[in-house]
């Protein structure tokens, strides 16, 4: 790998850049926020997010400064529509905050909670631990009223930053429509105090209960609510209010005094709703706002993740099939401004990609100083915790997936015997040291289920009980005088997996049978297809006694 192709494959210096813009700030503590709207289960997508900002905060405590993360859940938001999976009925719960929908399962406090939960405990695995703040307590606490109260007191000021920003690409007829329809607009919508609606109708034809008029002199707020009919003017103090998203998203940073904040490339846009939290921050709040780290979306196969839609590949499905650092790794690799695309299936070769990634981080793989200078960087920020002393050995996964499918037949103390002789050679080691072994039942588990779940009919592997009858009786004279011979090999002193596949060749012509056909007849008897896994390895990890007793069950 040349240095140049490198430098394209790992382009890691937008982390010193970034941390140093956020070091400009010169504050007594950095606070690096995320925040999600918590519609559904969360997808593994946002932990780009997660990652970008855990990473700032390494950087940043490296750097001797105070840094937290944050992670803003936003169970405040209404319901708008359900994923399919969920039996709950719209109708009975539209408008009502995520917070207060009760959880389908019982095990948490409502559907937003549940949704978030599975979420959050999934962090340490991950490597990130911010603290959670729940949207729904948020705006209980005074800090959040006095914010929400600013901005209604700065209602004329926010529709002028919001025509600036939403209509300065609108044409006349649009920009006059819209400023027509910001004349009565307020900031912030109410929770009817009668049906607990903050709106009316489901996606695409929503009305929302906005605030209709503000006296900041008697802190009277009217409203109108369009779900049950209900009016009032009432003390802002006693109603429950939510800001406007646009206007929600920079009340937060003012009110937890973020200093930094990744965002996506939906809202980081120039002129976007990032860019129009920073002016109402400067005009309203009267500070900077904080730091922004845009970034590009993650997409999973070829599709955008959704969580309203349940369109959604959970971070826990992720471990099922792969390790999180190996997550981190594709996070962390390219520019931000470029989307990744991880597709399922690829997994054993992300997976490949990123253990000779760790070998080389521990010397044993050879690559030039300036290679090893970006992933001496690089390496341990991909690591939930601290990086191990020393390398643990692991077993390669494309060996695990058909390993791990053979332990019906073998037995599990044979898989893992085969699976330390395969780290002992692999690594010239003569004991596989504990963390090892610990790791191996870890992958062998993971191979297994991405295997039947994402692999191909090829990486599925059944071994039948027996050999078919229909398989037996296809066999010609030149196959069983072949399968004899060839049964005497296995009889010998056990071969490497090159040695035993060079015996299959030298076995099939000494009987006049051609290559193909050795194969065919091999691979019919052990798993009732005409190919499969790479033979030798698979030979020597069946072993030769029970493929010696496979061969005579059918001559």
């Amino acid at each position: 790998m040349s240095n140049g192709s490198l430098e394209e494959e790992y382009s890691i210096h937008w982390i010193s850049d970034v941390v140093d813009s956020v070091l400009e700030r010169d504050v007594d503590e950095y606070l690096v926020s995320t925040g999600k709207s918590i519609s559904g289960s969360i997808p593994i997508s946002f932990y780009r997010e997660l990652i970008i900002a855990d990473v700032i905060k390494r950087k940043l405590l490296e750097a001797g400064k105070e840094a937290r993360t944050l992670f803003v859940a936003d169970d405040f938001d209404p319901v708008r529509s359900f994923p399919s999976s969920v039996s709950l009925p719209l109708e009975e719960w539209l408008g009502i905050p995520y917070s207060e929908v009760p959880d389908e399962y019982g095990c948490c406090e409502s559907f937003g909670a549940h949704a978030a939960n599975e979420f959050i405990e999934t962090f340490p695995e991950f490597g990130v631990n911010p603290e959670v703040i729940w949207q729904s307590k948020l705006y209980e606490t005074p800090e959040m009223r006095e914010a929400t109260r600013l901005c209604l007191k700065n209602t004329e000021t926010i529709r002028q930053i919001l025509i600036e920003y939403v209509a300065r690409d609108f044409n006349d007829e649009q920009k006059a429509d819209y400023i027509k329809s910001m004349k009565n607009w307020f900031p912030a919508s109410v929770f009817c105090p009668s049906c607990g609606r903050i709106q009316a109708g489901a996606k695409g034809e929503i009305i929302v209960n906005r605030i209709t008029d503000y006296d900041p002199v008697t802190d009277k707020a009217s409203f109108s609510c369009p779900s049950c009919g209900h009016s009032d003017e009432v003390p802002l103090e006693g109603l429950r209010v939510k800001l406007s998203w646009r206007i929600d998203w920079p009340a937060k940073w003012y009110v937890l005094n973020v200093t930094c904040e990744p965002a996506g490339k939906d809202h980081s846009v120039k002129g976007g709703s990032f860019d129009t939290g920073l002016e109402i921050s400067r005009r309203v709040f009267g500070w900077d706002g904080p730091v922004k780290v845009p970034f590009e979306w993650v997409r999973i196969g070829g599709r955008d993740m959704s969580t309203s839609e349940g369109i959604v590949f959970s971070p826990k499905v992720w471990l099922t099939i792969a390790p999180p650092e190996l997550y981190r790794y594709l996070m962390l690799k390219p520019p931000l401004e470029r989307a990744i695309d991880l597709y399922p299936e690829r997994i054993p070769d992300f997976v490949d990609e990123f253990d000779r990634f760790e070998r080389t981080y521990y010397g044993l793989e050879d690559v030039s100083e300036e290679q090893m200078e970006i992933i001496q960087l690089l390496y341990p920020l991909c690591l939930a915790g601290d990086v191990p002393e020393n390398y643990i050995p692991k077993l390669p996964f494309k060996f695990a997936v058909i390993t791990s499918q053979m332990e019906d037949i073998l037995g599990t103390g044979t898989i893992f015997e085969r699976c330390e002789q395969v780290l002992k050679k692999q690594y010239g080691i003569n004991t596989v040291p504990t963390e090892a072994k610990e790791l191996i039942s870890v992958r062998l588990r993971r191979a297994k289920t991405w295997a039947h779940e994402y692999g191909t009919e090829r990486d599925k592997v059944v071994v039948p009980e027996s050999v078919p009858k229909e398989i037996i009786v296809t066999l010609t004279d030149n196959d069983r005088e072949f399968l004899r011979r060839f049964a005497e090999v296995l009889k010998g002193t056990p071969l490497d997996d090159e040695d035993l596949q060079s015996r299959v060749f030298e076995t099939a012509r000494s009987v006049g049978l051609k290559d193909k056909r050795a194969f065919v007849v091999l691979y019919r008897i052990l798993i009732s297809r005409k190919s499969g896994p790479r033979l030798g390895g698979f030979l020597n990890l069946l072993g030769n006694e029970w493929v010696s007793e496979r061969i005579m069950s059918v001559l």
